[in-house]
């Protein structure tokens, strides 16, 4: 069962093709006041913001900035928001969050907002999205160093999302135990 995001940040990780966008696109049907950072065009249908900057530079952190400042802290009616291919505007370390983002990542529970990011891999993702998620929802990884920071965050994390079956994820919880979830259908 997925479990309850209300005012909780999530990450969602996993190779292209593996069921993301489908979970992220259920999460969406669930929360009418929701919204997704549309950067390939793949929430059409749902409420979203088609990205006009895709990639990492000072005018896509500024139409980031600008979104959720305005429209998701801003206008205090979105209650869930979902940031696609989020490795393109959060980098990893030593590339600072982006202020909007430090923003929800640190505040988001008093705005009454649930936050996710969406990213392939989570070794290309600020690591602070990751580590202070509530909740991770991992779907098929092959790359050795995802496998080898999974495992540094659970023993056997690894292991477990290398041999899931396709659209298979394991959620993560916030203790950091874990377990394998079929996939959802809409």
């Amino acid at each position: 069962m997925i479990p309850d995001l209300t005012d909780k940040r999530f990450a969602i990780l996993g190779l292209q093709g593996t069921g993301k966008t489908y979970l992220a696109k259920g999460l969406l049907e669930k929360q009418p006041l929701s919204i997704a950072y549309d950067v390939l065009h793949e929430y059409q249908g749902y409420n979203r913001y088609i990205v006009k900057n895709r990639q990492y530079g000072d005018e896509a952190i500024a139409e980031l900035n600008m979104l959720v400042s305005k429209v998701v802290i801003g206008s205090g009616k979105i209650k869930l928001f979902v940031l696609d291919e989020a490795n393109r505007f959060c980098p990893p370390k030593p590339h600072p969050l982006p202020d909007s983002i430090l923003e929800l990542n640190d505040w988001q529970r008093h705005y009454h907002v649930s936050f996710g990011v969406i990213c392939r891999r989570p070794t290309q993702l600020h690591t602070d999205l990751i580590e202070l998620a509530h909740y991770l929802f991992i779907f098929q990884l092959k790359g050795k160093n995802d496998l080898i920071y999974l495992d540094s965050m659970s023993a056997g994390l690894g292991d477990k999302i290398l041999a899931l079956p396709q659209y298979h994820f394991v959620i993560v919880h916030p203790n950091h135990e874990y377990e394998v979830h079929q996939p959802i259908s809409l």
